[in-house]
């Protein structure tokens, strides 16, 4: 029975050593130089992926920690927050640069050094709201950064627990948060006596500029999502067989957006178009591309959908992989539409590619029966399963203005250097890539 006793305590001893060193490992020491937190308050996943982009190239630029903030998500009208590790893996960022996580921060450093009564806000101006109804507050407008007006701001820092920034607003104005000011943001704002540069959006511009949008190739899915991805593709039954995956964008709020073409007809610019466009952000598309912004590209016409999708399936089947042919279309899309993907995938089969469609709730099969996806299934799937399918399919169909498919365009250009199997819909060439000069990574 002593020799039991005493195994069992050495045991316990050692649990309790592993812990220690565990505990040890993630300890975080303080960054003299400083650090970089921010909302990431500006539209959906695919924005804020675009804008982390431009201000992970800032902290880099000035030499600061930059602090993982939590990906804002509107589900049934409501704001909440995914911890930033849960898709993106940190330790392929730390490649690039230093990083934390907004929570690992919160808990071991801020007590340190961004402590409650010495927090200050940034922003280029003041933010003034006044009475008006979207204000949270009936308060007369105050000249300040005002980070808790408006949403989702409010919700973000009262979910980080952030509660007052007691130290005021700083106006950083005329600086901009761009890399080439890292000089003059360093000189007037040092470490020393800013600590933390608290930021009430992302220091980055919307979209990014072309030597940040490179900082993609250090951007990985998380394990939990490629896993997540695989069990998604197992159950569906196309595990191990080539896919051309297609993102479609032709929801109510979508169309709405692409209605603003129609009245500015030389528009050069539209949220991402930049990665289709004879633009210096993404690569150039040959000479076929438009030069502006059209609506063709922002809400293509059924149509316009077949002729993409013929052109990109004849680039690899009878190109690139004629002994591979593309067996399965994975839809993607903001609005299942059944209908739709009928006609899809009966026109397609008349032409003789003999698709098996995958869309949110069903699989159109070849012959034309139809299954439908198992109840224990997520219909449709989250957004990330989405999203790295997109990124990862043998051949990828894009939205030219969608940020969502800028995130997988980029993935694909500097991750896999998929470029001769990206394409977009309205936009007949697949991505030509214009090197750019990597002397910044």
């Amino acid at each position: 029975m002593r020799v039991i006793n005493c195994l069992v305590v050495i045991a316990l001893a050692a649990a309790c050593s592993l812990q220690w060193a565990a505990n040890a490992e993630v300890a975080l020491e303080v960054d003299p130089n400083g650090y970089i937190v921010y909302c990431p308050c500006m539209g959906r996943f695919g924005n804020q992926a675009e804008q982390f982009l431009g201000s992970l190239q800032f902290a880099k630029h000035l030499n600061r920690t930059l602090i993982l903030p939590p990906f804002i998500e509107y589900v049934k009208y409501e704001i909440k927050f995914t911890p930033f590790d849960d898709y993106i893996d940190v330790d392929r960022l730390r490649e690039y640069h230093r990083v934390v996580l907004f929570r690992d921060f919160m808990e071991q450093l801020a007590p340190q050094i961004w402590k409650e009564e010495n927090r200050t806000i940034f922003c280029y101006a003041s933010r003034d709201f006044g009475t008006s109804s979207s204000s949270s507050s009936s308060k007369p407008p105050v000249n300040g950064c005002n980070p808790f007006e408006g949403s989702p701001f409010r919700e973000f820092w009262r979910g980080v627990g952030v509660a007052d920034f007691a130290g005021g607003s700083v106006f950083y104005g005329p600086l901009h948060t761009d890399f080439t000011f890292a000089g003059e943001w360093t000189a007037q704002f040092s470490a020393q006596s800013r600590p933390v540069l608290a930021f009430v959006g992302a220091p980055s511009a919307f979209p990014t500029n072309s030597k940040a949008v490179q900082l993609q190739k250090y951007v990985h899915f998380s394990r939990r999502m490629v896993e997540a991805s695989r069990r998604h593709r197992e159950r569906l039954g196309f595990a191990r067989a080539p896919y051309l995956a297609v993102h479609i964008r032709h929801g109510t709020d979508w169309s709405r957006a692409c209605e603003l073409i129609k009245s500015n007809a030389d528009l050069k610019t539209l949220f991402s178009s930049q990665q289709c466009l004879n633009g210096d952000n993404y690569a150039q598309s040959g000479p076929r591309a438009p030069p502006f912004v059209t609506y063709d590209l922002c809400l293509p016409s059924a149509e316009q959908l077949v002729a993409s999708i013929r052109y990109a399936l004849d680039g690899h089947n009878a190109y690139r992989h004629p002994e591979a042919p593309i067996q399965y279309l994975y839809i993607a899309t903001d609005l299942d539409n059944r209908a739709l993907w009928t006609a899809l995938h009966d026109q397609l089969n008349r032409e003789g590619f003999n698709l098996t469609l995958i869309t949110p709730s069903e699989t159109i099969h070849v012959n034309g029966t139809v299954t439908k996806h198992p109840l224990n299934l997520p219909s449709p799937p989250h957004f990330m399963v989405d999203l790295h399918l997109l990124s990862t399919a043998n051949v990828f169909l894009g939205n030219c203005i969608s940020s969502f498919s800028a995130f997988a365009s980029r993935y694909r250009l500097y991750n896999l250097h998929f470029e001769q199997s990206t394409h977009f819909f309205a936009v007949d060439r697949p991505l030509k890539v214009r090197r750019l000069a990597h002397d910044e990574l």
